[in-house]
């Protein structure tokens, strides 16, 4: 009852479209927050936060190695691929969901590495960040699935043609860097909620 009280004093005193950040909804709340090294969402379960700090933080870099990866891809072949060829349709899925999920998982990370009540402002910025980059990341989801929705039966017709040797256990190499980006999100995670 004290939080609906405090909401609506709050409401009612800052403007609900202030740009300015020290002035916020947001920083008034983060600032009547007693102090936490979690949002109050994680109801001060260390472990729970831990948890999604180190995979927030693990699949934006993931995202942005894949992204990466396939910018790499689609620009060395740009020659040879035409747009609606198949190779190329997977191509742009897998851009685009790589890129929903390094924006996405991106602007969580940013969220919970910045949360800090004792700077509302900052937090107030991050989490207005984080409101503007939630709804790109979707439309890149979407997109993506359109696309795949529309691509399938061209590309399914072509995976189904023979011989199509697919020689998965070759690339396990491949994933070592993804391995150690792991290993150092779930260190830096760790590091910091033992220090907070």
């Amino acid at each position: 009852m004290a939080t609906i009280a405090l909401a609506a004093h709050v409401a009612a005193t800052v403007p609900l479209f202030a740009s300015d950040a020290a002035n916020s909804l947001s920083a008034a709340m983060v600032e009547n927050v007693t102090s936490s090294p979690a949002p109050p969402s994680f109801n001060n379960d260390p472990s729970l936060f831990l948890f999604n700090l180190f995979l927030m933080t693990a699949g934006t870099f993931l995202g942005a190695m894949m992204l990466g990866r396939q910018c790499s891809r689609i620009w060395a072949q740009r020659r040879y691929d035409h747009p609606l060829d198949p190779v190329s349709l997977y191509r742009l899925i897998t851009l685009l969901a790589a890129g929903a999920l390094t924006i996405r998982c991106g602007a969580e990370a940013m969220s919970l590495w910045g949360w800090n009540p004792d700077d509302p402002v900052t937090s107030a910025r991050v989490m207005m960040a984080k409101r503007w980059l939630d709804p790109i990341a979707l439309v890149l989801g979407f997109t993506w699935m359109a696309i795949a929705l529309l691509g399938e039966p061209g590309i399914e017709h072509q995976l189904r043609k023979s011989p199509l040797p697919v020689d998965m256990w070759s690339r396990w190499p491949v994933l070592v860097r993804a391995g150690v980006v792991i290993i150092l999100s779930f260190v830096a995670a760790l590091v910091a909620v033992i220090f907070r």
